[in-house]
């Protein structure tokens, strides 16, 4: 059987397990001590369906993208150095060739 992924199931349970929960409680036809046990299992079966709910948002969360950050200019060689020495490109940085 195929798993569903939506989390629009989750917030149709939670609405079934609320119904549930208001006509058990109206009906008359459960003792308070029963209701109560009743109403805890509700805070859990909602709670661990919104647990489940906000773990399926996070991990299919859009990360929009960066924009690209430009490459430092390539320094010329009779420009200042960026090492920040003060001296010439071609004086401190620069590769020599040999």
């Amino acid at each position: 059987m195929k798993k569903i992924k939506s989390p629009w199931y989750g917030f149709v349970w939670i609405v079934v397990w609320t119904a549930a929960l208001v006509w058990c409680t109206r009906s008359g036809w459960f003792a308070p001590r029963e209701v109560f046990g009743l109403a805890l299992v509700w805070l859990i079966l909602t709670g661990t369906t919104t647990w489940l709910i906000v773990r399926h948002y996070r991990a299919h969360r859009v990360i929009l993208p960066q924009d690209p950050v430009a490459p430092p200019p390539k320094p010329t060689l009779n420009g200042p150095c960026p090492c920040g020495s003060g001296k010439k490109y071609k004086r401190c940085c620069a590769p020599t060739s040999r």
